[in-house]
């Protein structure tokens, strides 16, 4: 069989059924061949910008392989910056990348680059199908890296003139190399730090959410009296957040880290490679800290570890759990819930309060999957959500333009339930090509803009470092008309500017979707987000 056949059943067999791509010329082969599978569809983006967060979000949003196609060089480089957030955020993700033709590679023809290079600073690994002897094998070895904890981007370069060569090889699975178990006595180990603590909390991060272990985790938290901390950025919520130990995202400022965890003496760290902080500042974790999880680069805070193990974080829990037995605390905050409390402002009907807003909207779509990257308004979410583990996304690398290619990707994936977005107007920006994506595939999610016509965040920021905010984050005039954007890709819009607006604009829409709607929420610049404090 072609190697491109080969390629894709083997894809097939270790239950790849979506391919997101931008192909071009050198794609042509890998293209063809998909269309002839009938278990597995190329989804085409309009942008290799959208391309990557599409199969990043569906990866997220299914808890399995993500597989993108790439154009050669110019196609790897547009979507290099987003192979770097889903490294960040631990995403497993293959990448095929588009190679030159080979017969005149030598020549430095139209699309040459250094493609392993360019792959190698946003991948873990990089493989090429070089012949027809090697291609078999570094098919299995690059998605068997893909496959294999710590997750992030793996890179095979695919020549079209190679794949569109003979071979005689027997698609299959692979089999990923996993993380081992904690021995008895590592889980007693775990459990004798926990136990001796007075007041112990959890950071929990991506790991728990690719591991499947929130149940475990949220089990052992109950039993211990403690809360879950989200570490900053996290790129998917690893445990509930109805569930009482829930204590909320940690703002990415290690000084109001140090601060919103004062009251404990001993951390465990559920994951993670350590804490993503924005902007520096001179504090410390003087906890005693210990941490598990799958990629054995962690950094500690402050200090050392006082245990560390790269492991499976399912099993671990579960087993650090046992090894506590009976002597805990009782479930010491399941009577009332570890995220304090915050009242909503108060109702103003002629300006819409964009916490308001936030709250209204989760209250309506509680059973959906939310996709996030609403800027000063982020904080808002995570205060009054309360959603399931697994279903709240961010981009988790901070580099904005990820979320809408990322929510049409979750909207793909899971194909029964309501995907919302909830996007600054200024992100909104990067890649809204994806909307087109979304609408050719039927996926019937709500993106939710809010526009204030100013990168808040930026000048969030400058507040902090340069004494205010700055003329240059304005974005208007002309002020934007989204309007038009849902008219270009086909959706259906709504706006609202006042509180009766957005009233009338919630009961238009019901609880669940039956066409892609746009919802553009006009607000005043001036009215912060209540929690936006919290951002840095």
């Amino acid at each position: 069989m072609k190697i491109a056949e080969y390629l894709l059943r083997t894809l097939e067999a270790n239950g790849v059924s979506h391919i997101f791509g931008n192909p071009g010329t050198t794609e042509l082969p890998l293209v063809k061949a998909c269309e002839q599978r009938k278990n597995l569809k190329y989804v085409v983006a309009l942008s290799e910008v959208s391309a990557v967060p599409m199969a990043d979000g569906y990866a997220r949003a299914t808890r399995s392989l993500g597989v993108v196609n790439l154009h050669v060089a110019p196609g790897l480089g547009n979507g290099m910056g987003t192979l770097y957030t889903a490294g960040i955020a631990g995403t497993p993700l293959l990448v095929l990348v588009g190679g030159q033709d080979r017969r005149f590679l030598h020549t430095n023809p139209i699309l040459w680059g250094p493609l392993e290079k360019m792959a190698a600073s946003v991948c873990k690994a990089v493989f090429t199908l070089n012949t027809t002897f090697d291609a078999a094998a570094n098919v299995q070895r690059a998605l068997r890296s893909a496959l294999s904890p710590p997750y992030a981007p793996v890179a095979l370069i695919c020549p079209p003139d190679l794949l569109e060569s003979q071979i005689k090889a027997a698609p299959g699975k692979v089999t990923p190399a996993l993380p081992a178990q904690l021995s008895a006595g590592e889980a007693a180990h775990y459990a004798q730090f926990l136990r001796k603590a007075k007041k112990p909390a959890f950071i929990a991060a991506e790991d728990v959410h690719w591991n499947n272990a929130s149940t475990e985790l949220e089990t052992l938290a109950h039993a211990l009296g403690a809360p879950v901390y989200c570490a900053p950025y996290t790129g998917v919520l690893p445990v509930a957040a109805n569930a009482p130990c829930y204590a909320g995202y940690l703002p990415p400022s290690l000084l109001q880290v140090s601060q919103r965890l004062r009251g404990h003496d001993a951390i465990l760290f559920a994951g993670g490679r350590g804490l993503r902080n924005t902007l520096y500042a001179e504090a410390q974790l003087p906890q005693k800290k210990a941490w598990i999880g799958n990629d054995a680069a962690a950094q500690a805070p402050h200090g050392e570890y006082a245990i560390a193990r790269a492991c499976d974080l399912k099993g671990a829990l579960a087993a650090i759990g046992a090894a506590l037995g009976q002597r805990t605390r009782g479930g010491g905050i399941r009577a009332k819930s570890a995220r304090a409390a915050l009242a909503v402002p108060a109702r103003n009907a002629q300006k819409l309060h964009p916490t308001r807003a936030i709250a209204a909207l989760l209250d309506q779509f509680r059973d959906a999957i939310w996709v996030d990257e609403a800027g000063l308004s982020t904080s808002d979410v995570r205060q009054w959500m309360n959603l399931k583990a697994g279903e709240y996304l961010i981009n988790g690398s901070g580099g904005i333009g990820w979320a809408i290619g990322g929510s049409v990707g979750a909207a793909i994936g899971q194909t029964k339930r309501q995907i919302v977005a909830v996007i600054g107007d200024g992100s909104a920006l990067y890649a809204s090509e994806a909307l087109w994506s979304a609408e050719h595939h039927g996926a019937k999610m709500l993106l939710v803009i809010l526009s204030n016509r100013r990168y808040a965040t930026l000048n969030a920021a400058a507040t902090k470092l340069a004494g205010g905010p700055l003329k240059s984050f304005t974005i208007e005039p002309p002020v934007i008309d989204f309007s038009g954007l849902a008219r270009l890709y086909g959706w259906r819009y709504a706006g609202a500017a006042s509180e009766t607006d957005f009233d009338a604009a919630l009961k238009s829409l019901g609880s669940r979707l039956k066409h892609n709607t746009l919802l553009e929420l006009k607000l005043d610049h001036t009215i912060m987000p209540l929690t936006a404090s919290r951002h840095f």
